[in-house]
């Protein structure tokens, strides 16, 4: 079974299209089969990418953006450990966890949590004065 393909064409800088012919050559492959496979790699890591954002935005959860990146379970939750990507399930735990930096006065757990928090609010982490 022959299958349909589609052309696209992109236009590239003469110094790219030299790169380009420079790496065709060396690996002995036609530029086209090494541009379909650079597509493909970086199809595959768009899709990777999409479902870690949509993971850690807590619109998915694990297996369902397996599936949105098109890979299997594993693969996408070794990808989640690779970011260092942790999703705190419970509500209230950072606050939790803020008030037992307070409680044992320790300055490495109280940066982690403004860490934390800044990563879940989007914000940039910054030094806020304890007493």
């Amino acid at each position: 079974m022959n299958a349909v393909t589609v052309t696209k064409s992109i236009r590239l800088l003469p110094e790219e299209a030299q790169e380009v012919a420079r790496l065709s050559e060396q690996l002995a492959a036609s530029e086209a089969t090494l541009m379909k496979q650079w597509i493909r790699d970086g199809l595959r890591a768009q899709k990777i990418d999409l479902a870690l954002r949509s993971y850690m935005q807590r619109q998915t959860d694990l297996r369902s953006a397996a599936t949105l990146a098109g890979v299997s379970y594993n693969r996408f939750l070794s990808e989640v450990q690779m970011h260092n990507i942790v999703i705190l399930p419970e509500e209230g735990f950072l606050d939790r966890l803020a008030l037992l930096a307070d409680v044992l006065n320790d300055s490495s757990l109280q940066a982690a949590v403004e860490r934390a928090n800044a990563q879940e609010t989007g914000s940039p982490a910054s030094a806020v004065d304890r007493p």
